[in-house]
């Protein structure tokens, strides 16, 4: 990766373009043929909608590819490499992603995908969606000029969908899939039935994962939930295995509650001290008993406002993660002077 360095140089590099209107927003600039270009050789789920006008910094494909170029040189990669720039830079043809003419440079843009999506879905997924599919690309197609004859000017949820209405991208996600014309491709290229069956999968899982979350609130359909080895690391396993990351305590404090499903009192919290003792030992690094014991009192000490502090911070790392729709299934939750506990059902937690 590159360093802080080289990003707040390459940032910096941008122009800045106002957009006043949300069709010019959403519209894709058709690439008509190389001539006609200039010359060239070359991770939060409850963001709001654009509100126009809204101001974007934006690169050339020169320089988004250009970038590429630098990271190949600094880190000697083979030239058959292929190098994908992730940025929140926007580009001169407002596209989602580009090619370069030597098909082994790509950038794809990783900003404002919520005002397309909204919360609906974890922006993790349109991104890799539009890594793998050009991936795809690579392996269907000799260079960019075919790669740009090949594009569907009307969308018809495959892959190769031009979106020139970039409003389209939500069908073409949504369906993930590759139409007949486009599949012959694999079969006249040879591509591996291997990398075939791979890009498959992959494409199928972000489908889902994007599906999953959008239905959720309607089946009343929480993710299940895997929690993995001594530590404990908590994931989402139809969130496209989604993790769950808390310090030790927000872990410890968050088991005791998964453990005790009928709630706990907070201004009992200390009833529960050996249980959480046990868990803030296996989770944290401290060494010394001393220091867990100290870590142990503040957190249950009801004149001290650690707790809260913690379960604020539980639930706020939870609804980032999973979003609104299945926030209340995941969260510790309770009225003021009652119990608090996890609404999900045990039976979707599963310990590997």
């Amino acid at each position: 990766m590159a360093c802080e360095e080289d990003f707040s140089e390459f940032n910096n590099e941008a122009e800045e373009i106002t957009w006043l209107r949300k069709k010019d927003f959403e519209t894709s600039t058709v690439m008509e043929n190389e001539s006609s270009k200039s010359s060239s050789t070359n991770y939060s789920l409850s963001l709001p909608k654009i509100s126009f006008p809204y101001i974007e910094r934006k690169k050339t494909w020169e320089q988004l590819f250009a970038e590429c170029d630098n990271y190949r040189k600094s880190k000697a990669l083979p030239d058959e490499d292929i190098v994908v720039l992730l940025t929140d830079i926007g580009n001169e043809l407002n596209w989602f992603g580009g090619v370069a003419p030597s098909m082994k440079n790509y950038f794809i843009q990783t900003s404002n995908w919520e005002h397309f999506f909204g919360n609906s879905i974890d922006i993790r997924f349109p991104i890799a969606y539009e890594i793998i599919i050009w991936v795809m690309r690579y392996y269907m197609f000799p260079d960019r000029e075919e790669t740009l004859k090949g594009v569907h000017k009307k969308s018809i949820g495959c892959i190769m969908d031009f979106c020139k209405d970039k409003s389209q991208i939500i069908l073409k996600m949504r369906t993930a899939d590759v139409c007949e014309s486009c599949m012959n491709k694999f079969i006249e290229r040879d591509i591996p039935t291997l990398y075939s069956r791979q890009f498959f999968d992959i494409l199928d899982g972000i489908r889902n994962s994007m599906t999953f979350r959008g239905r959720a609130t309607l089946l009343q359909q929480p993710s299940r939930v895997e929690i993995r080895g001594h530590t404990k690391k908590i994931f989402f396993t139809d969130l496209g295995g989604l993790e769950l990351a808390l310090n030790p305590k927000e872990k410890a404090i968050y088991f005791l509650f998964l453990n005790f499903e009928e709630g706990i009192r907070i201004s009992h919290l200390s009833d529960y001290r050996n249980d959480l003792e046990q868990l803030y030992r296996q989770f944290s690094n401290l060494s010394e008993r001393e220091l867990i014991d100290r870590a142990i009192d503040v957190l249950i000490n009801p004149l001290e406002n650690d707790i809260n502090v913690v379960l604020s911070r539980i639930n706020r790392k939870i609804k980032n993660a999973v979003g609104d729709s299945l926030y209340d299934f995941y969260c510790i939750r309770g009225e003021r002077g009652e119990k608090k506990s996890i609404k999900l059902n045990r039976e979707l937690i599963m310990y590997t």
